[in-house]
């Protein structure tokens, strides 16, 4: 680390040695040479590619023909079996997906179980699904990952112990020996380059010292280093940048909900850090609180910081920035936009160049509203507003302020950052984007991102710093008094949207709006070559929008909700769309 530059906003770069060209490994391996006309199309990832771009090159399925999509198979897992919160996995013809110790596999064309295999001693399901990388699938729960040989189903040994590491123990020994980790979790899926996993570990809320981003040997699960969105001491990279924007208490939170994304040009991994804790009581962490609700790039090499860029300074709304990184590329004039995104449940979309941190249109430090009654709480007076490159705040993708007809109720709402309060029971926007991945088509030039219209009531209830680590959420339930309403208790009808903007510009291009059965919570989409967005809702319907334009071109109702982001793959020579429906696993051709 040779400079630290600090800017308004927020920002630093912390500036390196020359980066040298990486060849794409990993995921990039699962999806070189998967051309359109080949008879495959594999989707790798979460997210599909290292860019998590969720844009697959395929078109048999468009705009034109995409209203004759038909079921063509149905999965109904086993009902102690919980894969709702899966994205499945397609290699080579065959769907993959877990439930916690147990795997599944599929096969793509028929949904004929191929096989499942057990992991003992069995554990719960959690996170967004399984990891393809390398010839293995890489499967998790709560604390515990596997690795799977993907062709047998047979459990690789050789990684962590007999084929079952216990991550979040693995991680804390190697960061911080002799410390509790209770509390971590591996909520967002890991990504692969060069024969390195990469994983971010959750939850702010069970008020957990950082979280951490952990690097590990894809054969062994040995750990090759650590790093931590908040810094406990000098040892801790980024110590001197954050120590003094926590004051008065315990530094935590930080927990990482989604899966990370990588440039290997520039030799940098990119993620999202969440909301320090608790969540609505600051007045024991005075201060920025670094590198909570921060985008950070690390070296893939080391985990040492180059850059970040704090979304939201001293947070106490529980409107993390949750929704990507995602990665583009986008033209504009004579020059090429290599750019990264992010979303927040305070319904903002973020946008920087992913070499240097910058904003590639102005991000404002605006001020915003800073009486409270929370007892010794301090609001951070400015908080950065995305504007677009004509220098007008950039339209959010959702609501940001609760539109109510009531009339008793409309005197309640409350604007975006207004803080909450121990005695009143104030309205204010919140659903936003959650951890649905947004995507980006290189043929559109445009970001698409999923977002909710709800709202949220409640009273604090003040905590200062009497609140310790523990295994669950204490530093959002433990910090409400009074509720939580939402829906028709608050006067605002759940919905949700998909929003499209043009990153180099920050305008928004169309917005589809449609009802949702929940306030917070949403999958993502994907964008294909066939000009066509996929969206689930909570409500059990599955969409089809045209990428171009936002015109809705499809529907079909799922017999239950869907919680978790589609994918699309090819298998002999047929491309097929998949979601997950609570249990049901549904996949989708044409005639």
């Amino acid at each position: 680390m040779k400079s630290v530059r600090r800017r308004p906003g927020r920002f630093s770069s912390v500036v390196g040695g020359v980066v040298a060209l990486v060849a794409v490994l990993g995921v990039g391996a699962a999806l070189r040479g998967q051309a359109q006309g080949g008879a495959t199309f594999n989707w790798a990832s979460h997210n599909v590619d290292l860019k998590n771009s969720r844009f697959a090159p395929l078109d048999e399925i468009n705009t034109e023909n995409v209203g004759k999509l038909a079921v063509k198979w149905t999965y109904n897992a086993p009902g102690s079996d919980n894969v709702s919160r899966n994205t499945p996995l397609a290699i080579d013809g065959v769907l993959y997906f877990n439930a916690g110790s147990k795997l599944f596999a599929v096969d793509g064309v028929t949904g004929k179980e191929l096989w499942v295999t057990n992991v003992e001693p069995a554990f719960p399901a959690n996170g967004r699904g399984p990891l393809y990388a390398d010839g293995k699938i890489y499967a998790y729960g709560r604390t515990v990952m596997y690795a799977v040989d993907a062709k047998t189903g047979k459990i690789v040994e050789s990684f962590g112990s007999k084929g079952r590491l216990l991550l979040t123990d693995a991680a804390v020994k190697v960061k911080y020996p002799g410390k509790d980790s209770r509390g971590y979790q591996i909520a967002g899926p890991p990504i692969s380059h060069g024969g390195t996993l990469y994983v971010g570990l959750a939850q702010s809320e069970s008020h957990i010292p950082g979280g951490l981003v952990v690097a590990l040997d894809g054969r062994t699960g040995n750990v090759k280093w650590v790093f931590s969105t908040v810094p406990q001491g000098p040892g801790d990279d980024g110590w001197e940048i954050a120590k003094d924007t926590w004051r008065g208490g315990q530094r935590v939170g930080g927990g990482m909900w989604t899966q990370p994304a990588i440039d290997p040009e520039l030799g940098l991994i990119y993620i999202n850090a969440g909301n320090p804790s608790p969540d609505y009581d600051g007045s024991a962490r005075k201060g920025e609180n670094l590198f909570t609700n921060s985008i950070l790039a690390l070296r893939l090499d080391t985990g040492k910081l180059v850059w970040y860029y704090q979304a939201i300074h001293h947070e106490v709304w529980d409107v993390d920035l949750v929704a990507g990184p995602v990665l583009f590329d986008v033209k504009m004039g004579d020059r090429v936009i290599k750019g990264v995104g992010s979303g927040g449940k305070n319904c903002l979309m973020y946008l920087w160049h992913r070499d240097t941190g910058k904003p590639i249109n102005p991000m404002v430090e605006m001020a915003v509203p800073t009486k409270t009654d929370v007892p010794g709480e301090e609001i951070w007076p400015t908080q950065p507003i995305p504007h677009t490159a004509k220098g007008v705040p950039m339209a959010p993708f959702c609501e940001t302020y609760p539109v109510i007809k009531d009339p008793e109720l409309a005197k309640r709402a409350r604007q975006l950052y207004f803080p909450y309060s121990v005695k009143e029971k104030y309205i204010l926007s919140h659903g936003g984007a959650s951890w649905g991945s947004p995507a980006f088509s290189p043929l559109t030039d445009l970001l698409y991102i999923t977002g909710k219209n709800a709202a949220i009531s409640f009273t604090v209830k003040p905590v200062g710093d009497t609140l310790r680590q523990a295994d669950e959420g204490v530093g959002h339930s433990g910090n409400i008094a009074e509720g939580p309403f939402r829906g028709d208790d608050v006067g605002v009808p759940n919905r949700e949207t998909v929003t499209a903007y043009h990153p180099g510009t920050g305008e928004l291009v169309w917005q589809a709006e449609y009802p949702s059965a929940s306030a917070i919570g949403a999958s993502g989409n994907f964008v294909t070559a066939g000009h066509l967005v996929f969206q689930g809702s909570d409500t059990g319907m599955f969409y089809a929008f045209d990428a171009r334009n936002g015109k809705q071109l499809f529907s079909y109702k799922a017999p239950r909700s869907i919680r978790m982001s589609p994918m699309t793959y090819k298998a002999n020579g047929k491309q097929y769309v998949t979601v997950v429906a609570t249990g049901a696993v549904l996949t989708f051709g044409l005639p």
